[in-house]
């Protein structure tokens, strides 16, 4: 950690001296320096697969995945990306071969206006990837809008999910849900700074910590991808995918997550899966809507032990 500090304290200096231009990808190259130094600390390294012409990006902690450990698959949430998994890795790379893509249209795995970013295109291009590295079978973990792709896996392909885990999943069709739609409102899309800090509290209540300027850049990066995220997040948070408080899922082996100061989904959607789903359920009452960034060894303790048993 010393060097890495003293690089922070270098480019910190070489910013008060650099126009507004270079001090953002300064910053933007220090916070992927930050992510990629964390990833290799956990043992993962980036790959990639070509799915249905697309680049696919993933981390993970082998090369070739085999029949010696289970797999473990883990879905970030929307504009997010695979970095967000990387202290939350660190602590199942012992028990399991670790998956970790970054979906369509996120980190670095390319953006298409033309693409589709629904949920279920997200998963065929997930399957599609777990079948080219001949992965049969394997358990997942999603957060957000992963936790609703984890929701449509077991859905769709049962007998290959092992354990399913929801960290505060996306699509709930509740009157939150049509409230968004119906408004056109749209969290993600961010026309000054304080758009973004205003967002930043409400997706986590405990969040680690992340320099002032990092988070100014983060910012900027997310005004510049408003039309992106608007198109994306259109696609993504439709109705027509989300499953009604009628829907039962026909699988036994579902763990629901929730931080109870979750700002960015009301607690009514936690009933609202508890419901459908008649999982295991872990409720924080301390944390937020990423309660594995928020409290990474109480989270990942909770959940290995749901995947052991």
């Amino acid at each position: 950690m010393t060097s890495v500090f003293i690089i922070v304290v270098i480019i910190a200096l070489l910013m008060t001296i650099s126009t507004k231009r270079r001090r953002t990808a300064i910053t933007k190259s220090l916070f992927y320096f930050i992510n990629c130094l964390e990833a290799k600390r956990a043992g993962l390294s980036c790959y990639s697969r070509l799915i249905d012409g697309l680049e696919v990006f993933y981390l993970s902690n082998t090369q070739d995945f085999n029949a010696d450990k289970p797999v473990l698959v883990l879905l970030h949430g929307f504009s997010g990306d695979n970095y967000v998994w990387n202290r939350f890795a660190k602590r199942f790379s012992a028990d399991f071969q670790l998956l970790i893509p970054d979906l369509k249209g996120h980190g670095k795995t390319a953006y298409d206006p033309n693409d589709n970013y629904s949920v279920p295109s997200q998963c065929r291009m997930l399957i599609g990837l777990v079948d080219q590295l001949q992965i049969k079978r394997f358990s997942v973990v999603g957060n957000s809008m992963g936790g609703l792709m984890a929701a449509k896996l077991i859905v769709d392909i049962p007998e290959r999910v092992e354990k399913s885990v929801l960290i505060d999943p996306a699509g709930a069709k509740s009157a939150y849900a049509q409230h968004l739609v119906e408004t056109q409102v749209n969290p993600f899309a961010h026309q000054v700074e304080q758009d973004f800090f205003d967002f930043y509290d409400r997706i986590m209540s405990k969040p680690p910590y992340v320099p002032i300027f990092i988070l100014r850049a983060l910012a900027r990066q997310y005004i510049a991808k408003r039309e992106q995220y608007s198109h994306m997040f259109k696609q993504f948070f439709d109705l027509q995918d989300f499953y009604s408080i009628e829907h039962r899922f026909d699988y036994p082996n579902a763990m629901l997550i929730w931080g109870l100061n979750d700002k960015l989904l009301p607690v009514a959607d936690y009933t609202h899966w508890r419901t459908m789903l008649n999982p295991t359920t872990h409720i924080y009452e301390d944390l937020g809507h990423m309660p594995m960034v928020e409290d990474v060894k109480r989270v990942s303790k909770d959940i290995l032990s749901f995947l052991r048993t």
